[in-house]
């Protein structure tokens, strides 16, 4: 999906703002050569001034490339650099679903998941010195009906306790999942698809002057 612009990266300092090794992972997969920079943009934002979900995942993630670009920048000349931000949130409902504040929080959170739709969304922000662009992606994720044994078994694998709607789908909370609407890369964190398109128009678009 980059062989059109594989030729121009190469000239680019690409940075991941991201400490998460499954974004990592997903970067290493499209062959993209990019350096990692966790932000450290504080994501307290307050979603009340925010019309939707996507507004506000969206900001969130603007917030950390913002931050690793200017700390960078400050480092030295910065018309080269290429900022990748990325967040990603659950849903169910009107209810935002975090990171689980302990084990207990975790199995509240798949009891109300199980036998639910929730959605995700993934907010993603390319920085560069010339403006940004940004995109929100969302995946609609089917729960099987979960019995409490199996959440109690899941929680306690500590699977769940570091991720956002205290599920992974990529390792053994996938087998709770029955099917998904949209990307699956969108619930990992970053939608491949839609972020190839994008950087494809960025060099195509934004970068060709």
């Amino acid at each position: 999906m980059l062989a059109p612009i594989k030729h121009l990266l190469s000239n680019y300092r690409v940075v991941l703002a991201s400490g998460s090794p499954r974004r990592q992972e997903m970067v290493k997969i499209l062959g993209l050569n990019a350096e990692l920079c966790p932000s450290t943009f504080e994501e307290n934002l307050n979603m009340a001034d925010y019309k939707e979900f996507s507004e506000y995942i969206g900001a969130t993630a603007l917030g950390k490339a913002e931050e690793v670009f200017t700390r960078l920048s400050a480092q030295g000349d910065n018309k080269n650099l290429i900022v990748i931000a990325a967040d990603t949130m659950v849903t169910l409902g009107e209810e935002v679903y975090g990171k689980p504040k302990n084990a207990e929080d975790a199995v509240r959170m798949l009891k109300n998941l199980s036998g639910a739709c929730n959605r995700v969304f993934s907010g993603v922000v390319l920085k560069h010195a010339g403006g940004v662009r940004k995109f929100t992606d969302t995946a609609d994720v089917y729960f099987s009906q979960l019995l409490p044994e199996q959440i109690q078994s899941y929680v306690d694998s500590g699977d769940p306790l570091d991720k956002a709607g205290a599920y992974g789908i990529q390792g053994p909370g996938g087998a709770m999942i029955e099917r998904i609407d949209g990307d699956f890369y969108c619930v990992l964190g970053l939608p491949l698809n839609r972020f190839c398109r994008e950087l494809n128009k960025l060099f195509q678009e934004d970068l060709s002057s």
